[in-house]
């Protein structure tokens, strides 16, 4: 893991990272819900325990998850969101019967008393994946939230002792096309297990004007080149093995720097992008919503590139981030010299609100006043697309 090594970080870097200091994040307890028998009862073990539960699962497999929480949606959508995922491991089982495959779906709760209704949700989702699936190895995490990495970190912790090759993440307000999944294990197998890939993610807008607009600006401001999104991704468990730092809060920016090569001709050469697998989710939700996940970015943005070494911040910057802004970063023709013009101005609003956010930690660092909390979006609205009938439609 190469977070934090000074040497190789410049020092408006390290101002930035200072000027964030959040406190120890314990780890939260976490309750662990499998078979205890044949009979279909469950037993609620500590987290740590999931693994010595399971049947003897082989190792070097595919650990699939699914995070979630209880006020996301209805008890119902989280059936239907489970129904997705298992059609998925269903055809992906019966393409490969060999594959060991542990399906963990986490859901968090808040108040005390949804804390049993997280139980009562993952019993029911297990009991899915026992008739839509059966002899599938399935664990429930129910822990308290906020925040979608504080459950990547309890599955990757909880999964450990099964020592499985790589990890599938689904956010839950994706819809993939058949044979999705299918086709990402083959191309990471065909990498010989290395790396990242993830599916081709297709923007849909809902009648709000927000989301159209959201829609149009995610397909006029696209990176110069695509790197997986943890909304549908495998990756080589071995890369995030140690788990995901809670303070930059972003487990697909994690894998992306973690990957990235400066020194190749390809920075992005162990991060793929399948166009022939695809996913579907809804651009949009409330201004607020909005708002929200654009600070959370914006924040997770400048914390990865103040944390990891300069040429890896640098790549990022000049191919990812902010590709376009012409003279900070090269020049976008790909749309023509109007759609180049149009990027740069969306570019350069996004690189003021960048600059100032920056600026602010920065100063915080300078005078040793750090940030102590930072301004995650933990929920947003939950907009499910309708499931793809076919591929490619």
């Amino acid at each position: 893991m190469t977070l934090g090594r000074e040497p190789f970080r410049r020092w408006p870097q390290r101002l930035v990272a200072r000027g964030f200091a959040p406190p120890p994040e314990p780890e939260p307890p976490v309750t662990a819900l499998v078979r205890a028998g044949a009979d279909g009862t469950w037993a609620r073990l500590s987290g740590r325990g999931a693994a010595d539960a399971l049947p003897d699962v082989p190792p070097h497999g595919l650990a699939v998850l699914c995070p979630s929480y209880v006020s996301r949606c209805s008890p119902r959508e989280h059936m239907e969101i489970a129904g997705h995922v298992l059609d998925q491991v269903v055809a992906l089982r019966r393409a490969r019967p060999r594959l060991p495959v542990v399906l963990w779906f986490g859901m968090q709760w808040r108040a005390g008393e949804e804390a049993e209704e997280a139980v009562r949700r993952l019993a029911r989702i297990g009991d899915l994946a026992r008739e839509r699936a059966p002899g599938l190895a399935y664990v429930g995490l129910s822990l308290p939230g906020p925040g979608k990495v504080r459950t990547t970190n309890a599955a990757l912790r909880a999964a450990a002792p099964l020592r499985p090759a790589a990890w599938l993440w689904l956010d839950d307000d994706v819809r993939m096309e058949p044979g999705c999944v299918e086709r990402l294990v083959e191309r990471f197998e065909e990498r010989g297990r290395t790396g990242a890939v993830g599916a081709a993610k297709v923007a849909l807008a809902t009648r709000d004007s927000t989301s159209r607009v959201l829609r149009r600006l995610g397909l006029t401001t696209a990176p110069r080149k695509n790197y997986p999104n943890a909304c549908c991704m495998l990756v080589e468990a071995g890369v995030v093995a140690g788990g995901i730092p809670t303070r930059i809060g972003a487990d697909d920016a994690y894998v992306l720097f973690e990957l990235l090569d400066p020194a190749a001709e390809d920075p992005f050469h162990a991060l793929e992008v399948l166009p022939d697998a695809r996913c579907r989710f809804f651009h949009g939700g409330t201004p607020g919503t909005a708002v929200r996940r654009l600070r959370s970015t914006l924040f997770s943005h400048l914390l990865h590139m103040a944390d990891y070494p300069w040429p890896k911040a640098r790549v990022y910057f000049e191919e990812t981030l902010f590709h376009g802004l012409w003279p900070l970063a090269p020049w976008d023709g790909r749309r023509g010299p109007a759609g180049g013009t149009l990027r740069w101005a969306v570019k350069a609003v996004h690189f003021s609100w960048f600059a100032a956010a920056g600026s602010a930690l920065l100063v915080r660092g300078l005078v040793n006043r750090p940030l102590r909390r930072a301004p995650w979006a933990d929920t947003s609205d939950y907009l499910g697309p309708p499931r793809p009938s076919a591929r490619g439609t």
